[in-house]
């Protein structure tokens, strides 16, 4: 019996029936485990103890699971902690953070899920793109909330709307991330300049005036749009 099977009650699950959400969590835990190529649907209704033909009634297709698990994978990664609102953050700060965990964890995306992400059909393919720009609303939407808690921060000073700066922002650290920068030291500095003034406080002087933020053991997503444009 495998981790999944032990988490859910081993045959208890197969006899009580299962729903597409199970399945889909199963099929994450093995590519977590063995990575993308070594997901398959049999495997999938080995972890969950139903038949290859239950897993179809749900994912008629592989491409079809595998949409499904990079989707959560996109969602695990950066809507669970991503755009949390912390106390005392301020926004230069904030996007410093957020960088760290999308490159983190695009990191460990690339390393083994890419090449089998390239090999997804072409309706596939969309359909993983269209995951993709749910997590950037998100991110967007996390963005311009952590803007607006930011007291200190003032877009006017540039004569920038808040959803212009947000926008830039996201586009500037996807670019990063694309060109493999380890850290986005210019963008933050710009940041700073234009929203509190050239004599503020770095990004890290500002975190330890609040208390030092670490970065959330797991994050964020912009970086969805970094791994398309390898597709």
């Amino acid at each position: 019996m495998n981790e999944f099977q032990r988490m859910m009650g081993g045959a208890a699950m197969a006899r009580q029936g299962i729903d597409r959400a199970a399945i889909a969590e199963a099929a994450y835990a093995l590519a977590e485990e063995r990575g993308l190529a070594g997901l398959g649907i049999r495997s999938v209704a080995e972890a969950c103890g139903v038949s290859v033909g239950t897993i179809y009634n749900y994912f008629p297709t592989k491409d079809d699971l595998l949409v499904e698990v990079i989707g959560t994978f996109w969602q695990r990664a950066f809507h669970e902690d991503l755009c949390l609102i912390v106390e005392g953050e301020r926004f230069d700060a904030f996007v410093s953070r957020v960088y760290a965990a999308m490159s983190s964890a695009l990191a460990a995306f690339r390393s083994d899920w890419l090449p089998q992400i390239s090999a997804l059909s072409i309706q596939g393919r969309d359909e993983g793109k269209m995951r993709e720009s749910a997590t950037f609303d998100h991110i967007r939407a996390g963005m311009r909330g952590m803007l607006e808690a930011d007291a200190q921060a003032d877009p006017g000073r540039a004569g920038i709307e808040p959803a212009e700066l947000v926008a830039f922002v996201l586009e500037s650290m996807i670019a990063g991330l694309c060109a493999g920068e380890p850290d986005c030291r210019v963008l933050s500095a710009l940041l700073r300049a234009g929203l509190y003034g050239p004599d503020a406080p770095g990004a890290e002087d500002a975190a330890d005036g609040a208390g030092r933020l670490e970065p959330p053991a797991r994050s964020t997503e912009g970086a969805a749009a970094a791994a398309a444009g390898e597709r």
